[in-house]
């Protein structure tokens, strides 16, 4: 279902139509990304690791060697993105993306860590052939590794659920030629019901409208 659809579901639902309103379809958009944003956190607090591929979103970002980021050096090749990763849902003290890759897709085993820990990787022998991650103060995101083939990377792909989906559309892969929100907003089917009702309820309560309580098609409200 596209955030289009879920945003002109709400309006029906409030009984107001969309050219006699001075309630936006921005405002109504953002409120969608808060209350999704909200129930992620909630339904997957506990088993991280279990999400749907249908809430992620991939993106396409290029990355250059950097000699430092954020004030350290390290013994390591440090490869930077160009911009800011774009906020991302922190589902169970997650601090960097679900997932990085190549270009041509392989997986790049990485440690996410804290930017403050890079002065201090590869001192200890027996983790010298780990690859890192972290993300930087500006937001960047920060590939370290020892292995020399990393200096070759020009372009890497991010998997993470994100905040405002609308906003990553940029920076996604593939993605058709469209407005954000005609394509399908990453949640599953079965959420959707549930943002669209706490989203209703909400601006019911700010706006004062009365509720409609029966169950049917029509509107009752007066």
């Amino acid at each position: 279902m596209t955030k289009k659809e879920i945003i002109y579901t709400i309006y029906e639902k409030l009984g107001i139509a969309t050219d006699d309103t001075h309630m936006s379809e921005e405002l109504i958009s953002s409120l969608i990304d808060t209350k999704r944003a909200m129930l992620l956190k909630q339904q997957y607090a506990k088993n991280g690791w279990h999400m749907p591929t249908e809430i992620k979103q991939e993106l396409c970002m290029d990355v250059s060697l950097v000699e430092k980021v954020s004030g350290y050096t390290c013994a390591g090749k440090i490869l930077s993105t160009s911009i800011p990763l774009p906020r991302s849902i922190k589902i169970k003290g997650k601090e960097g993306p679900l997932m990085v890759r190549k270009s041509d897709s392989t997986v790049i085993a990485l440690n996410i860590i804290p930017v403050e820990r890079v002065p201090f990787l590869f001192s200890n022998r027996f983790t010298q052939h780990l690859n890192y991650c972290a993300v930087d103060m500006d937001g960047k995101l920060i590939l370290i590794s020892n292995n020399n083939e990393f200096r070759f990377l020009k372009s890497i792909k991010v998997t993470d659920i994100f905040e405002q989906p609308d906003t990553v559309h940029s920076l996604a892969c593939d993605t058709p030629n469209v407005e954000p929100w005609d394509l399908d907003y990453p949640v599953e089917v079965a959420m959707v019901d549930v943002i669209t009702d706490l989203v209703v309820k909400e601006l019911t309560r700010s706006l004062g409208i009365p509720e409609d309580r029966v169950n049917d098609a029509t509107d009752e409200r007066k």
